[in-house]
């Protein structure tokens, strides 16, 4: 099968519908439509239900997304390995996904570094928070990833980074702690707030609660923090965060850390048991070696 007909099928399951498909492949609709039927009928499978005018994947084609998404990445992997072997230089792409913290300010200089030394390595970058990192590195969709803790040391090979991060909380104008240096857990019995979704951390946020006897008044949730800073700005709620996040100069908000301090440490991980291209081994080895000379 061509990879071309698996790239318009993906296509068309990222954009929904076939027409907008067609404009970004630049390929004419009828054409997209025969092949992608033309697929359906060489799987003996419908991948997608048509609604109103939108093609939303049945389960056998979220599933044949997944694997078609690994496929062409290892692909990609061995295009680039080839390459590689007949020229001296390393040529490919690099996966990486972030988290919104500090990590942003050490990564920048560590890219442009190692891309003066690499310049025909392309950076393909995904913000996120660290559970979806970890689902594409699980998937193979990403080989890298920067996140905090907690990590599953089981799962994933890692390299702690000389970064740390604080939590606390960010509030507008009229909040009751706006001149507060330092919020005590206990100062936020009863006050709304806006929270990170992932699990690890919410359960982090309760111990850290439960101690003073205190349960969580969840308001908001959020993944990353844009949405989550118009809401604090309109006084939904107080926002959990951490100190490295950029809060907008215009947002108005204040971060206050929490007293005692509660620590955020990173780590860059990659996956047990999956082989790394050789692009990203290399930036795994030039990262190691700038932190040992650190």
């Amino acid at each position: 099968m061509e990879t071309r007909i698996l790239n318009y099928f993906l296509t068309i399951a990222k954009l929904g519908t076939v027409s907008a498909a067609a404009r970004e492949l630049h390929v004419a609709q009828p054409t997209l439509s025969r092949q992608i039927q033309q697929l359906e009928s060489d799987l003996d499978t419908p991948l997608f239900t048509r609604e109103r005018h939108r093609m939303v994947l049945t389960k056998a084609g979220l599933a044949y997304q997944l694997h078609v998404q690994q496929i062409l990445i290892e692909l990609n992997r061995a295009n680039q390995l080839v390459r590689n072997i007949n020229n001296d230089e390393l040529t490919g792409t690099l996966g990486i996904g972030s988290v919104e913290s500090t990590i942003t300010k050490f990564l920048t200089p560590q890219l442009i570094n190692f891309h003066q030394e690499n310049p025909n390595v392309i950076f393909d970058l995904f913000d996120a928070d660290g559970t979806d990192i970890k689902e594409r590195l699980d998937q193979g969709i990403l080989e890298i990833g920067f996140v905090s803790t907690p990590i599953n040391t089981a799962k994933y090979h890692y390299l702690k980074l000389p970064i740390e991060d604080i939590w606390g909380i960010a509030v507008n104008q009229n909040s009751p702690f706006r001149q507060h240096k330092n919020i005590s857990i206990s100062d936020l019995k009863n006050q709304p707030l806006i929270i990170p979704h992932r699990q690890l951390v919410r359960d982090e946020l309760n111990d850290w609660l439960q101690g003073d006897g205190i349960s969580l008044q969840i308001v908001a949730e959020y993944n990353l923090l844009t949405n989550a800073i118009y809401l604090a700005q309109a006084d939904l709620g107080s926002l959990v965060c951490i100190s490295g996040v950029e809060l907008p100069a215009d947002s108005k908000l204040t971060f206050i850390p929490f007293e005692p301090k509660h620590e955020l440490k990173h780590f860059l991980i990659w996956r047990k048991g999956s082989p790394l291209s050789e692009v990203a081994q290399t930036f795994i080895n030039f990262l190691k070696a700038q932190l040992s000379i650190q």
